[in-house]
């Protein structure tokens, strides 16, 4: 069997739908001709008339969270597209608008019931950006609500979601859930209904994984205090900022994937670019990536969009941004930008080990690196109480002597599993 990873290699109406599909996820404002992409002048119609693998071009469309946008972008060529791929285009772009004007009622029916229990949320990713980014409401996939509320906030928050008919979507046992509130990413909530599933991920940190928290100096309040309105129908709720966006945008795939993520993710970036990329958002970016320490992250994030889809970055920026040294390699063998890696139709997750190492190369401490081991190792009573459920100081003595052993035996599983499946996270 060929190899995937080298394009060299792959079937050219394989390479052909590859090419169609980024062109067709670019911003249209997006007028850079990286190598390997399309002449703009020229639009869709060249790599149109290659042979396309219309079956492999639906399959990657779908998993990347592309499709919409293809439908948008090729219904004006619909004398080169198949008919039968164009019908398919389309029924998923109506679906994914019902879908999101259904979502859209959600978010806004969440966001009431949480200001009326004095909690002032802020609306993240997809929740946020296909309103904003995007010029229809349908172009943008979503597959639930992340909303960003205050930590101490967390048990009001349930209270207003469950009395609007939601629950705890079961994911975690009831005895993690004190756990996840206090220490953990968040909890998701789910509420079943006539068209499908409403969930809400509810979060009190952009940085979901704990022990690497203190590295990566995401105060939420300084993202509070720079939150913008977002206007849900008659409701307004808050957002984060331009270059707080774009962080949270490079943060989130490297931290919470080890990216091994949808590419629909690089497309919220240079949509986003595409809006803000004037000198005095890239001036607060760099002094935004400099005071939460995520340079490298943002750099990663930027490289990887600017690369797959010609996203404008000013070199000077990358630049930059850029690590050097043993750090700089270390990304680059950690987190590769390799066909292989982005294409792949079920996601290519890390081991655990390696993840932690990508942690590490993200890390722009040395004393970060080594707070994170102690974190791993050693953490405080507090977290061995919430997390092993203990209620005896005398217990959370003998857990902590106990713990680093349940973490050795977690990194043997961490070599050929991923960080979660490994115990370590």
């Amino acid at each position: 069997m060929r190899s995937a990873a080298n394009p060299l290699r792959l079937d050219p109406s394989r390479r052909a739908a590859r090419h169609c599909l980024l062109l067709c996820a670019r911003s249209e404002g997006n007028k850079s001709s990286r190598p390997g992409a399309a002449d703009p002048a020229a639009g869709l119609t060249p790599p149109l008339r290659q042979s396309v693998d219309w079956a492999y071009f639906l399959e990657l469309g779908c998993h990347h969270g592309l499709l919409p946008l293809a439908y948008d972008r090729l219904r004006r060529q619909d004398t080169v597209v198949p008919p039968g791929v164009l019908a398919h285009l389309r029924h998923v772009y109506h679906a994914n608008l019902r879908r999101n004007i259904r979502l859209e009622a959600t978010l806004a029916e969440a966001v009431t019931a949480l200001q009326g229990a004095g909690i002032e949320p802020i609306v993240l990713k997809g929740g946020a950006l296909a309103g904003t980014l995007y010029p229809h409401p349908g172009l943008r996939p979503m597959v639930d609500l992340d909303l960003l509320i205050p930590g101490e906030a967390m048990d009001r928050a349930g209270s207003a979601l469950a009395a609007a008919g939601y629950s705890l979507s079961g994911a975690l046992p009831a005895a993690m859930v004190p756990f996840q509130q206090r220490f953990g990413g968040g909890l998701e909530w789910l509420r079943e209904g006539h068209f499908g599933a409403a969930r809400i991920d509810l979060q009190h940190d952009l940085v979901g994984v704990d022990f690497c928290r203190h590295a990566f100096a995401v105060d939420p309040n300084e993202l509070r205090a720079r939150a913008r309105p977002l206007i849900l129908g008659r409701r307004q709720a808050l957002q984060l900022s331009a270059e707080d966006t774009l962080i949270h945008l490079c943060l989130h795939p490297a931290v919470q994937h080890g990216y091994a993520s949808p590419l629909i993710g690089y497309v919220d970036i240079d949509r986003l670019v595409a809006r803000e990329g004037a000198d005095s958002f890239w001036q607060r970016l760099v002094v935004r990536a400099g005071q939460f320490r995520t340079r490298t992250a943002v750099y990663n994030g930027l490289r990887c969009a600017q690369d797959l889809l010609g996203t404008p970055v000013p070199a000077g920026i990358l630049a930059g941004l850029a690590p050097g040294g043993l750090r700089g390699r270390a990304l680059q063998r950690l987190a590769p930008l390799d066909e292989g890696r982005i294409w792949t139709r079920t996601e290519q997750v890390p081991s655990g080990l390696r993840q932690l190492l990508l942690y590490a190369a993200l890390m722009e401490r040395r004393q970060d690196v080594l707070g994170m081991v102690r974190a791993i190792l050693f953490p405080c009573r507090d977290w061995l109480a919430a997390r092993y459920n203990l209620d005896d100081e005398g217990q959370a003595r003998l857990q902590g002597l106990v713990h680093p052993l349940r973490v050795a035996r977690a990194l043997v599983r961490g070599l050929h599993r991923p960080l979660v499946q490994s115990g370590l996270e």
